[in-house]
């Protein structure tokens, strides 16, 4: 068998991401603040950039008395931008009629739920970029250590104190037993428990504690009265039987009453399982809307809110200046230069994609949305991705972009534009209902129930069968959780 090199010549077609093509997506799911950002970044990069500037001098005494929701600026900002835009959204635009029919058209054919692993990916990737613009909070550390240089200790009790406040969780848990953290050092065991029971006097109270009964004595032990003393030995006696709700076992042993027995619980059932909880270390991002829905005589009108992003243009400097043989007769300062030229015009066209496309996006939820605005969350419709993408004739993705950290101001609240995709459940009546609505018909049901006798995920399960909802028990104990409300063995009462 012979082996021979050749050359052979083949078409093919296939998408390549150029430098300028990744731009625009990363500009697509950037939100609002996050863009500004970005375009400051930008401005210092490139010298051509400017930022257009409005003419105070023209404006009326009536815009600048206007300053309920927006200032004279955003204004005029606002109409410069929106007309070319509102024109080119029409000519693509359905009548309401021919959308709501569209609409449930793709609804029957999609059997897609959301959200989808597509999804998750792309919310990955969103989050490996949007994580650069945001800020954390303080720590729970931070502030421990922060009391910690108010005593006067030893260098060598000091640093207990800093590893053994490493080694606490968010919570406010030790995470470790004393040994496992201090395996290798030659440290008595004396010296460290007299540093952690310092700890445990700090703030917030219970913190520190190895397990949930230690946390709540901790907390018993710094209030002072009968009924106190009373809850301190009832947690440190008969703990096992508060967490298993065993009431008739405590009260036959305690012989108390069950008024001073409700009394003791009512104490208990103020402190804080989980003292850390107000020193999160979790992301904090301020959120503007990037949209804003109102009312205008009877109708729901979408518009963007991009007062915040500055209108950029080409600087006549540099216009000019490209054009001068005289000063481009330097190849590289010729090449420099419209590199840069080129940049600012793709930043430009990409921002201005980003807000014609999340206008799109917006309204076409709205039009399907609108009984959430009018009545309630209760009318919140079935929503894919894939189904908006069908309606505006863009590839789902760029939907998953345009969503990705967007939130939306309407006449019941601020929220996030994926808060309005959701999967859907069967009506008796063949008709779909969105299972955020039966999230929130389950949370109206256990807000009102009995608290002596709470309703099981079964009685849920028959209850919303009587109202048409098609469910199965196991799906309301998903929902449920997701609501983060317990069991209801857990939410009985006395």
């Amino acid at each position: 068998m012979s082996q021979d090199f050749k050359l052979t010549q083949r078409l093919q077609q296939r998408l390549v991401m150029t430098p300028m093509l990744q731009q625009a997506m990363k500009i697509l799911q950037l939100s609002t603040l996050e863009l500004k950002e970005w375009i400051d970044q930008e401005m210092q990069q490139n010298p051509v950039l400017e930022v257009e500037e409005v003419d105070i001098g023209q404006m009326s005494v009536e815009d600048i008395k206007e300053g309920d929701r927006k200032n004279a600026f955003d204004k005029i900002t606002e109409e410069r931008r929106s007309v070319d835009l509102c024109q080119e959204i029409s000519k693509n635009s359905l009548h309401d009629q021919d959308f709501l029919s569209f609409y449930s058209d793709l609804s029957e054919a999609d059997d897609s739920t959301y959200p989808s692993e597509f999804q998750e990916q792309e919310e990955i990737e969103a989050d490996k970029y949007s994580n650069q613009f945001v800020k954390h909070a303080l720590t729970l550390s931070d502030h421990l250590k922060a009391q910690l240089a108010l005593y006067p200790l030893t260098n060598e009790e000091q640093w207990i104190s800093k590893i053994l406040i490493g080694n606490i969780n968010e919570n406010g848990y030790l995470e470790y037993p004393i040994d496992q953290i201090f395996n290798l050092q030659k440290i008595k065991f004396q010296k460290i428990k007299k540093i952690l029971n310092l700890i445990q006097t700090m703030d917030p109270a219970g913190i520190g504690a190895r397990n949930l009964r230690e946390c709540l004595l901790i907390q018993l032990r710094e209030k002072k009265g009968t009924l106190a003393n009373k809850a301190y030995q009832l947690i440190l006696n008969h703990f096992e039987n508060i967490i298993s709700k065993k009431y008739s076992a405590i009260l036959n042993e305690s012989k108390w009453t069950d008024e001073e027995f409700r009394e003791v619980l009512k104490l208990i059932s103020k402190l804080e399982p989980k003292p850390g909880r107000n020193f999160s270390s979790e992301i904090v991002q301020n959120v503007v809307p990037d949209l804003w829905v109102q009312e205008i005589d009877g109708r729901y009108v979408v518009e963007l809110n991009d007062g915040e992003i500055p209108n950029l243009h080409i600087s006549q400097y540099y216009r000019k200046l490209i054009k001068d043989k005289v000063y481009m007769k330097d190849v590289e300062t010729k090449k420099f230069l419209e590199k840069k030229i080129q940049s600012a015009l793709w930043l430009i066209k990409s921002i201005e994609q980003r807000r014609k496309t999340i206008f799109r996006v917006g309204e076409a939820i709205f039009k399907i949305q609108e009984d959430f605005l009018r009545k309630g969350i209760s009318y919140l419709k079935p929503l894919t991705l894939k189904q908006i993408a069908e309606i505006i004739g863009m590839h789902e993705s760029t939907i998953s972009r345009v969503t990705t950290h967007k939130y939306v101001q309407t006449p019941r609240g601020l929220f996030e534009l994926k808060y309005f995709f959701t999967s859907s459940l069967e009506l008796d009546t063949g008709v779909d209902i969105s299972s955020r609505s039966v999230k929130d018909m389950i949370h109206e049901l256990l807000i009102s129930e009995p608290s002596g006798k709470p309703y099981s995920d079964q009685k849920i399960m028959e209850w919303l069968r009587k109202k048409g909802v098609m469910i199965a028990r196991r799906t309301v104990a998903k929902y449920r959780e997701m609501l983060k409300i317990p069991a209801a063995r857990y939410r009985k009462k006395i």
